[in-house]
């Protein structure tokens, strides 16, 4: 199964359980919505929605907000098929950032921005600190360009911008413990940059939403009134920011649903705060809680050894998920000699199962970090297997697509200096680095945008070349009679665009195969565009590059047959029938940085948690016990993480030293950890626990002291879920548990 599927197809059966129909039929309150991995989430979503307008509920009185543009455009689509006047696309329903740009367009002027202001993507905001601090003369190695705009990023998440920051006497002792006590001239230096250029970027979006409610009560209230139901998907992944602008939004009516997973919380790198949704029942009052916890995608044993694992974490909201699909195989665990020996047998183990009728699509390879790939690739490859790494470059992040797209930003926002910066020597037009330093420096002197500069007086008292001065003014004309079309149709505008400025005749003069496959992707936009105006029967330049600005979507194929590489990041919201799951080894899985924090490691739990609840049919459990780091191979232990999983729901593999020439030297690291048993179907070693009822303390042989918190009976197989002191909440079978009872 491709990664483009989503959860919108798991719940293939006919009508909702209990809890799902509980949870779409409740329209007033504050809801929270507890959805297991494989619940039907998406379905109760969508059903939730229809159900309101179907009550009456005017739609655009209703506000949905999702992490995706992709999952709001097919919620629209079944949301539309379920009520009964088809008014599906009135409804606010999209991304945080897509939704709130709009209504900052509408209010921008309130905020010191015209409507037409462009946003930054990421790439966009690097080079423009990459710019401040080499104006600056600070050690681009100290003040890494990437790690400041996450700091950035990190505090406008947060609501802390440069005026709050530099009341924090903490973050300026910080920053100069860390060496960098310019962090607070670059973010301010960058903010300016950015309302100079009448540009934001994602953040931005996100902050000014927040900074216009607080500080205009009457705007607030006016969208108050507009969103008297509001439902929030995947509120575990939400920040500061995003948190404190739903209580905004909600205050007045209190209709908010919020929908999401605590155990599926792994964004934190992102600023996501689980305790947004564990909190919430501390903000709102009277909140009716639903738990979805029946599982639709995974076999038993899967569920069963997801929930063990998970047992572990502290911080989290108490839920059973179960699954009355079949038992399944057990989870496989493989150990390997060397990473490259576990690379080359998963993909062994693959290639056998597509030679036996599986397809490529069924399959995925999930890991902690993308460098461990490459093993990988290398034995698919071998084998003559189609795969796909997903983590690349989107289509609007290819280098000839943003530099037309700088073009048509500039028409739209004749300030967004780094959509200027990009195309003013591209193609090559003689404006070279010193006089495009010259004109900045001249600009910053006379606080104005670098456009503004060259079209006035003071252009004439840089001191440039007569050639330099030309080169610049021919530029000035030529993208002054761009300026002149912003109110064409897109085909044409795209159309003068391409052959005015001359990109498409510099490729073609060099026919290099990489400038042939350029050609293509401006070809593809150019298909977009129709596309897009055929969909929106609109043909407004501002309307497209707002879409595109917040599109996620990658470049996709959805006719290949391929196995499926990504980390388990990008891996949330997926499913495949078979999973594997490689490197689980000490300091990679869980990482060496996150096993030093209590708080980090239940994270990284979490992500194991999801890897595994990815998985429909089968999961393949792997680790060495060496690899190579840095050029020199290490010897490893295996992630504490697989002597969490019960035994029970585990088959282990024998490791095979066939052809392994070092096989006799290698010593293998004792473990603190226990280790997996075997368990044998032999009647000698069963046992029969008569009497056990709930609430008995009973003590385990390996879990220590735990308390009967249900009882299942099932063909004679009687099962008990305890929660133990040590281990957390276990499935244990009684006739194979060795257990004594306490009381």
């Amino acid at each position: 199964m491709h990664p483009e599927s989503n959860e919108l197809d798991i719940a293939k059966k006919t009508t909702l359980n209990a809890q799902q129909l509980a949870a779409v039929k409740h329209v007033t309150g504050p809801i929270m919505i507890i959805a297991g991995p494989g619940s039907g989430k998406t379905r109760v979503i969508t059903e939730r929605i229809a159900h309101l307008m179907n009550t009456g509920i005017k739609p655009e009185n209703i506000l949905a907000l999702t992490f995706t543009n992709k999952a709001a455009n097919e919620m629209k689509l079944r949301i539309n098929n379920l009520t009964k006047n088809h008014a599906a696309f009135s409804i606010w329903m999209g991304t945080f950032h897509s939704i709130f740009s709009k209504i900052l367009r509408e209010e921008a002027h309130i905020m010191g921005y015209s409507s037409n202001f462009t946003i930054y993507d990421n790439e966009d905001s690097i080079k423009i600190i990459r710019r401040i601090i080499k104006d600056l003369n600070l050690d681009k190695d100290i003040y890494n360009p990437k790690f400041i705009f996450s700091r950035i990023s990190f505090m406008k998440n947060n609501l802390i911008d440069c005026q709050t920051y530099s009341t924090y006497s903490d973050f300026k002792e910080q920053d100069t413990r860390n060496k960098r006590p310019m962090f607070l001239s670059v973010y301010t230096k960058y903010t300016q940059i950015c309302k100079n250029s009448n540009c934001m970027d994602f953040d931005d979006l996100l902050m000014n939403t927040y900074r216009l409610f607080k500080n205009n009560p009457l705007i607030l209230a006016n969208y108050q009134e507009v969103f008297k139901y509001i439902l929030i998907d995947e509120y575990q992944d939400t920040n500061k920011a995003q948190d404190k602008i739903v209580k905004q939004i909600s205050m007045k009516h209190n209709n908010v649903c919020i929908v999401g997973d605590d155990s599926q919380s792994i964004y934190s790198f992102r600023g996501a705060n689980i305790n947004n949704m564990l909190d919430f029942k501390k903000f709102y009052k009277n909140v009716t809680e639903f738990k979805l916890e029946q599982n639709y995608r995974s076999t038993q044993n899967i569920v069963n050894a997801a929930n063990s694992l998970i047992a572990y974490n502290k911080h989290k909201i108490d839920k059973t998920i179960f699954s009355e699909n079949l038992e399944g195989d057990k989870i496989k665990l493989c150990e390997y000699n060397s990473g490259r020996e576990e690379g080359n047998q998963i993909s062994s183990m693959i290639a056998n199962s597509i030679i036996n009728g599986s397809k490529k699509s069924e399959h995925a390879i999930l890991y902690r970090t993308n460098s461990q790939s490459k093993v990988i690739e290398d034995g698919l490859r071998k084998r003559g297997v189609n795969y796909r790494i997903f983590g690349g470059l989107s289509f609007y992040q290819r280098k000839e697509i943003k530099d037309v797209m700088a073009f048509l930003k500039l028409i739209l926002n004749h300030h967004d200096e780094e959509a200027l910066m990009r195309i003013i020597n591209y193609p090559t037009r003689g404006i070279g680095a010193t006089t495009i330093n010259k004109i900045r420096l001249k600009a910053e002197e006379n606080n104005k945008t670098i456009w503004q500069t060259m079209d006035s007086n003071a252009f004439n008292e840089i001191p440039l070349t007569k050639n330099a001065q030309n080169n610049v003014k021919f530029f000035i004309e030529m993208v002054k009679e761009l300026f002149q079309i912003i109110d064409e149709n897109i085909f044409k505008i795209i159309e003068i665009v391409i052959n005015k400025t001359g990109i498409i005749r510099r490729l073609k003069d060099d026919p290099t195969p990489e400038n042939i496959n350029r050609l293509e992707n401006i070809g593809e936009l150019i298909n977009t565009l129709k596309i897009f105006s055929m969909r929106q029967n609109n043909n407004k330049l501002i309307d497209f590059i707002n879409e595109i600005s917040l599109d996620e979507t990658k470049n996709k194929n959805d006719d290949e047959d391929y196995v499926s590489l990504m980390t388990i990041h990008q891996s949330k919201g997926l499913e495949f029938p078979h999973i594997y799951i490689v490197g689980l080894e000490n300091g990679l899985f869980p990482s060496q940085k996150n096993m030093r924090e209590k708080k980090m490691l239940e994270e990284e739990r979490r992500l194991f948690y999801v890897a595994i609840t990815r998985a429909i049919k089968k999961v393949t459990l792997s680790y060495a016990v060496s690899r190579f780091q840095f050029g020199i191979m290490n010897k490893t232990n295996k992630s504490l993480f697989l002597d969490e999983i019960n035994y029970f729901f585990i088959e282990k593999t024998q490791r095979n030293y066939q052809n392994i020439k070092d096989a006799k030297n290698l010593k293998i690291p004792k473990l603190n950890n226990r280790k997996l048993r075997r368990i044998t179907t032999n009647t000698s070693q069963k046992y029969s626990i008569q009497g056990l009822k709930i609430g008995q303390n009973i003590l385990h042989n390996i879990f220590g002291k735990g308390e009967i918190k249900k009882i299942d009976e099932n063909d004679g197989n009687q099962k008990i879920t305890v929660f133990f002191e040590k281990g957390g909440e276990k499935i244990l079978l009684t006739k194979f548990a060795k257990i004594k009872i306490l009381t």
